[in-house]
């Protein structure tokens, strides 16, 4: 056996080995300090640090272990939401009517217990305050008016009256843009816009939504917090 060989081996038992540190570390946090939720299973522990057999990566890769994301808006924070959207979204990246060339197979390779057992894990978590990109004021002012109030000259509709107060979502089935990365919020106004994401209710607004309004709101709904980082904070 050679050093190389002696090498590659050495690397992938490491490898390993940190994966089940990850998995019984998320598992017992779950259990002692709720940081991710005591409901938490450890089936839900191990799939968010090790993937699954069946050819799904693990989470934490690109949404972190508390569900804050790699903060590069590229993937959307998912700590606090409701874990009944996660779910439908998983499903219908399974199905195909969602598409995502990572999220698809990822989907196809969680089992509905998996499934359920990973989206209950994200909407209990509960991250620390994430660092965000300071926007120009002027342009945060502009998305909240758009976000709260909307603009009847472009037919634009206000996004609170679908997604809550501030942005906080309305659980189970409409999801929270507070503290959503600008980047990712753009990416899928953009897709509900060339119809590559599919949904009765944001096709109009979508489409009615001018780029700099665009813009505006998503620089608007970054600059607050997560909602499970508020709740954190008044506790």
């Amino acid at each position: 056996m050679n050093a190389q060989t002696i090498g590659n081996r050495f690397i992938a038992v490491s490898l390993l080995v940190l994966g089940v540190i990850l998995a019984a570390y998320l598992s017992a946090q779950a259990q002692t300090t709720g940081n991710a939720g005591s409901g938490t299973s450890q089936l839900s522990a191990q799939i968010v640090a090790q993937g699954t057999s069946r050819g799904a990566i693990a989470c934490a890769r690109c949404h972190g272990y508390d569900g804050s994301s790699d903060g590069s808006g590229a993937f959307p924070a998912l700590a606090g939401q409701s874990a009944q959207y996660l779910a439908n979204q998983l499903r219908h990246y399974a199905s195909g009517e969602r598409q995502n060339a990572i999220m698809v197979s990822i989907a196809k390779g969680l089992t509905e217990d998996e499934l359920q057992a990973v989206a209950q894990y994200y909407a209990s978590a509960h991250p620390p305050s994430i660092s965000r990109h300071p926007s120009a004021a002027d342009l945060v002012a502009r998305g909240k008016e758009y976000a709260l109030v909307g603009d009847a000259s472009a037919r634009v509709q206000n996004c609170i009256s679908c997604h809550g107060p501030n942005g906080e979502g309305q659980p189970p089935d409409v999801p929270f843009l507070a503290g959503q990365y600008g980047a990712y919020i753009k990416l899928q106004l953009l897709m509900f816009q060339k119809g590559y994401r599919k949904s009765v209710q944001m096709q109009d607004v979508a489409h009615n939504l001018p780029t700099p309004h665009v813009e505006a709101v998503a620089a608007y709904f970054d600059q607050l917090q997560l909602p499970s980082q508020a709740k954190n904070q008044g506790k």
